[in-house]
């Protein structure tokens, strides 16, 4: 009984007649239920079909027969959808009798089902829809007649079919591939970013990392499938690659599995026995000895800063005013992007602010940093020009110099996105002016020169804002930005050696 009435269907009291009086009622039903014709067989088609296409997406490694089927499963099912929105273009009449000739039937040993006129007109719509697609055809879909062939309400897949696609139809059960659960684990750093507990620039550097082991791998290969031998055979590709930081990628791969590993519902029981073996799977990079030259011939010289504020300099004059902070307070793009106007003294010429970096730890010092003339006055002129209420600085046509940002794309993946408006127009400028140095080298070049005179070196920690490691910073810490002479010698020496003051 439907809306108070009763549907007899008038057939033999047999097993063929009870399908025969089911197939019936289905189609009644369908009539019922959707407004146009086909709507419900096309809805019976995208439902089957759409379980496909999550197998493809999550269960397993594919291979190249594979791949060829999944991208036929993604046509077909963007052809039943559109179908969906106006069958009548896509679904012609067919006549019935003249479907099959008698010595076709004969060969293929078709049954002629008992199917609506609906059915049929779909089932060669079906056909066509496929034709090209062999893959598809043969492996999954396979009946084209007889007996529950595609084209009829009750049409279902091949038994091996459907036991592959049954975890994609109950929402306990999670896919258990590597691509999933490094999605999850990603998603669960961009969280924590986008509620401030982490950076958007450790969040945008984790995908990075774990993205040559994903690559590696395979984002479709089981999860299960690593092992011991899957950490070797990583490692022994990353010594042929040769790329830098070898080591943190090998890192974040062994990062990633055991947090799979503690999820309960990943299917990751066991963690890689030599996970742990430090020994085993390490990189050697270049000698102390080579990074040392290597660093001292990136650092910043005396000419170089005599380029930058010359008279005749092509230099614009916030890029001056960013370098020499840079270099006056141990700053680096990301601090000159969040300096404040209420951390900013004009009038005694100092900045008294906490890292950026440092925020978040308990310690962190506040550290009052006394600025060079030549710093003071081009830092006047730029935050004079900046529109900003709250920051000190900004790029040209009131751009921030750095925008980090974290939001879901459409996949409901966290992403973040970094642009660095100083190193871009910092590209350009350096080859227009002759140097060849980059910013962020400034920063080390103003550490290594602190560093290197004794009388100062014990303020090499503060000016890059470090977190104390002794009790003297821990003192220093205590009170709370206030001067501190043995920085401002240190920084006036800085100043001396680089013809600033």
């Amino acid at each position: 009984m439907v809306d108070g009435k009763y549907h007899y269907f008038k057939h033999p009291i047999t097993k063929a007649g009870y399908e025969s009086a089911l197939r019936e009622w289905l189609n009644l039903k369908a009539e019922m239920d959707f407004e146009k014709p086909y709507l419900a067989l096309i809805q019976h088609h995208i439902d089957i079909f759409k379980a496909v296409q999550n197998y493809f997406d999550h269960a397993v490694e594919q291979t190249t027969k594979e791949k060829k089927m999944a991208q036929q499963v993604d046509q077909f099912i963007n052809w039943l959808e559109t179908a969906f929105d106006d069958p009548e273009p896509y679904i012609q009449e067919v006549d019935s009798s003249t479907s099959l000739t008698q010595d076709e039937i004969e060969e293929f040993e078709i049954v002629k089902p008992d199917i609506s006129p609906e059915e049929n007109n779909f089932r060669w719509a079906v056909m066509n829809a496929l034709r090209g697609k062999s893959e598809l055809a043969d492996n999954i879909v396979r009946r084209f007649f007889g007996k529950d062939h595609i084209g009829t309400l009750t049409f279902q897949l091949p038994e091996e079919w459907k036991e592959k696609t049954e975890f994609t139809e109950s929402p306990d059960k999670l896919p258990q591939t590597v691509g999933y659960w490094a999605e999850d684990f990603l998603n669960l750093k961009g969280a924590k970013a986008d509620n401030k507990q982490l950076t958007t620039t450790t969040a945008r550097d984790s995908r990075e990392k774990l993205k040559k082991f994903r690559i590696w791998i395979g984002d479709k290969t089981p999860i299960t499938n690593i092992t011991s031998e899957t950490l070797k055979q990583f490692y022994l590709h990353l010594l042929q690659q040769d790329f830098n930081n070898k080591q943190n990628y090998f890192n974040y791969s062994k990062s990633f599995i055991r947090y799979a590993w503690r999820e309960d519902a990943c299917n990751l029981e066991n963690l890689p026995k030599n996970i742990d073996n430090r020994g085993t799977f390490s990189f050697r990079g270049t000698t102390k000895k080579q990074q040392t030259k290597k660093r001292l011939k990136e650092l910043w010289t005396k000419e170089d800063f005599k380029k930058v504020i010359a008279k005749n300099s092509i230099i614009p004059e916030r890029y001056q005013c960013w370098i020499l902070l840079m270099l006056n307070c141990g700053y680096t793009q990301t601090d000159l992007n969040e300096l404040k106007r209420d951390e900013v003294d004009l009038k005694t010429g100092r900045i008294i602010r906490c890292r950026t970096k440092a925020e978040n730890y308990s310690n962190a010092p506040i550290v009052n940093y006394k600025l060079w003339n030549v710093t003071l006055e081009l830092l006047k002129k730029e935050m004079k020009r900046s529109t900003d209420p709250v920051y000190a600085l900004q790029a040209t046509k009131g751009a921030r110099l750095i925008k980090e940002e974290i939001k879901k794309d459409s996949s409901g993946k966290f992403i973040a996105t970094k642009h660095d408006n100083t190193s871009r127009g910092w590209q350009k400028i350096r080859k227009e002016a002759g140097l060849d140095k980059i910013l962020k080298y400034i920063r080390k070049t103003g550490a290594t020169t602190i560093k290197s005179e004794s009388k100062h070196k014990s303020e090499e920690r503060l000016y890059l804002g470090h977190t104390p490691d002794n009790m003297a910073d821990l003192h220093y810490n205590i009170m709370e930005g206030q001067v501190y002479k043995p920085l401002d010698e240190a920084i006036a020496f800085l100043g001396k050696q680089f013809g600033l003051k």
